[in-house]
């Protein structure tokens, strides 16, 4: 009995090394996170983790932001999130804003068109200093990307310029492209 003594203090000194060791190897479902969010970044999008929307509960999920071309400009601060149940004073069904700060009108209707190309586990749009933003448990993975990365690139160059402010000075509606008023600076006479 006292010859399987060392072999049992072995095995239990190699189980409590290489346990730990083990517990801190990422499971399958982190790699395949990492990957997303790899795929993600190289198609210009960056990925932040932020808390999920009031009535998703708590816990964090990651925001795939598009920035902004010219942030300058912007009014930006608001979100939609995603509500419980669908209500027609919401904005778009179960869509509604967070703490009632609403996007510029027009920018409503391109938010409508980014909300129907969205993947079902989408939870939030945030509009803020990183750009545009869409919030979602990632359970569509590559399906779910490929949606959000086709949905923010057609939508957010709309969303931006409805959202900017006129140029100090200019009337609205009024665009000029070099300073001057003149359609044509060049005088023939």
């Amino acid at each position: 009995m006292a010859s399987w003594l060392p072999i049992v203090l072995i095995v239990f000194t190699v189980a409590l090394v290489i346990g730990p060791v083990m517990w801190l190897r990422p499971s399958g479902r982190d790699k395949k996170l990492a990957a997303l969010r790899q795929r993600a970044a190289s198609s210009g999008l960056k990925v932040q983790i932020q808390p999920l929307p009031e009535s998703q509960g708590t816990g964090n999920a990651a925001v795939y932001f598009s920035q902004w071309r010219n942030p300058r400009r912007l009014q930006s601060g608001w979100a939609l999130e995603l509500q419980r149940m669908s209500h027609e004073l919401n904005f778009d069904g179960v869509w509604d804003w967070r703490k009632k700060r609403e996007a510029p009108a027009a920018a409503k209707s391109s938010l409508k068109e980014l909300i129907a190309m969205l993947p079902a586990d989408a939870t939030a749009i945030f509009a803020n200093d990183a750009g545009l933003g869409v919030q979602w448990h990632e359970r569509s993975g590559d399906a779910g990307l490929d949606a959000i990365v086709h949905a923010l690139s057609e939508v957010r160059p709309e969303i931006e310029e409805a959202i900017r402010l006129p140029q100090p000075g200019s009337a609205p509606g009024s665009e000029t492209t070099n300073g001057n008023d003149d359609v044509n600076p060049r005088s023939d006479s």
